[in-house]
Order: structure tokens, then sequence, then C-alpha cells
């Protein structure tokens, strides 16, 4: 009698469920939106956890570098490079200048500075000595490449100290005010070229201190 009734109750199931099997499936798809839309929003209402130690941009690293010391650059100027020297013969490149030794006037693309004969001669500045001549004529003559595009040439002097190659200091003695044949009828000083990327320019523009 059991297996009778619950055969009828299986069949009569079936029969509603064929019946109204369209309606189930659309109760099922609204149910299955509604979670989806129900989970959608769940997730972007949730703010995720920032883990700090991970930056969604991390930043660039900069190294400490508070224990290396700061590096100056120092500006180009030129100590007077006689002892107790004063200009005599100026620099020009527009005007001529009187030429006591040619008893003419001329050009004059350097200046002199005023020293007595034995009177030390320094570089100027830090440098390199790149050329050392000697001759009856100009004396000693160096030359030195401080960098930047500024060379001296320093000549008329008298018992060269430096040689090619060596490293000098603004104090570093170069050699001594001389007399020689060049520029011979004037008091003894230093002639002083010095050029600018490679065009001469006053050397008193940039020479500084008392002695100026």
């Amino acid at each position: 009698m059991q297996k009778k009734d619950a055969k009828a109750i299986g069949s009569r199931l079936m029969a509603f469920l064929k019946k109204n099997i369209h309606y189930i499936l659309m109760i099922l798809c609204v149910i299955a939106i509604g979670v989806v839309v129900t989970v959608v929003a769940v997730l972007n209402t949730t703010k995720p956890d920032v883990d700090v130690s991970k930056p969604d941009n991390p930043s660039v690293e900069v190294p400490d570098d508070t224990d290396k010391p700061v590096v100056v650059e120092k500006k180009f100027a030129l100590i007077m490079p006689v002892d107790g020297g004063v200009q005599g013969r100026a620099f020009s490149d527009t005007a001529l200048s009187y030429n006591p030794s040619m008893s003419q006037y001329d050009a004059h693309l350097a200046v002199d500075i005023l020293g007595e004969e034995g009177k030390n001669i320094y570089a100027g500045f830090e440098g390199t000595v790149v050329d050392v001549q000697n001759d009856i004529y100009n004396g000693g003559t160096v030359t030195i490449d401080y960098g930047k595009g500024y060379v001296a040439t320093f000549k008329l002097l008298a018992d060269v100290s430096v040689k090619k190659g060596d490293k000098v200091k603004e104090t570093s003695v170069i050699g001594k005010v001389g007399k020689f044949q060049f520029e011979c009828k004037e008091q003894a000083h230093l002639h002083l070229e010095l050029k600018k990327d490679n065009k001469l320019v006053d050397p008193m523009l940039y020479i500084v201190g008392e002695d100026k």
C-alpha cells in the first residue's frame, strides 16, 4: 500500500515539474542573478588590507649619501702670480699700446706683472703643466692647463722648477722673475698670457687679491 502511495506521489510530482518547468527555470535564473549581483556588490564595498611593505607605486630608493663629503666646484680665479707684483703693461686687443722694447705701438695680448728679479712666480690656480720651454729670448716658458678651457702661459721665468706633467696648486712655485731679451727694455716682469676656450683674454679679469 505504501509503495503504491509513493509511486502515486512521484507520478504527480513529475507531472507538476513537466507542466511548470519554464517557471521553475525562470525562478532559478533569477536566484542565480541575485547571487552574482550580491557577490559583486560585496567585493566592491570591501577594502582589501593594504600591505605597506609593498606599495602599488613603489618610490625609487635614494641612496643615503649623508656620510659622503659634499664636493663644491671651485670657481676659477688666479692669485697674484708674482710676490709683491703690480700690473705693468696692460692687455690690449683693440687699441695699440707702446712697446718700449720694440720702440713701436702694437697689440699686447698679455699682461706684464712687474716684480723684482728673483721673486717667486706662482702657478696661480690648480692645474697641470702641459709644456716647458727654455731659450735665450724668452727665458723659461711654462704652460699650465687649469681645465674648464683655461690655459695660461708664463714667460720670462728664471730657475723653472716644474716639468711637463706636474700637478700644481695655486701657490706652487714654478720659477722666479728673470730678465731676458724679450721685452728687455722694460723693468723685470712676468709676461702672462691666458686663454679661455683658445681665445686670448685679459688675465687681470681673473686675478684676485690685495696685490691686484
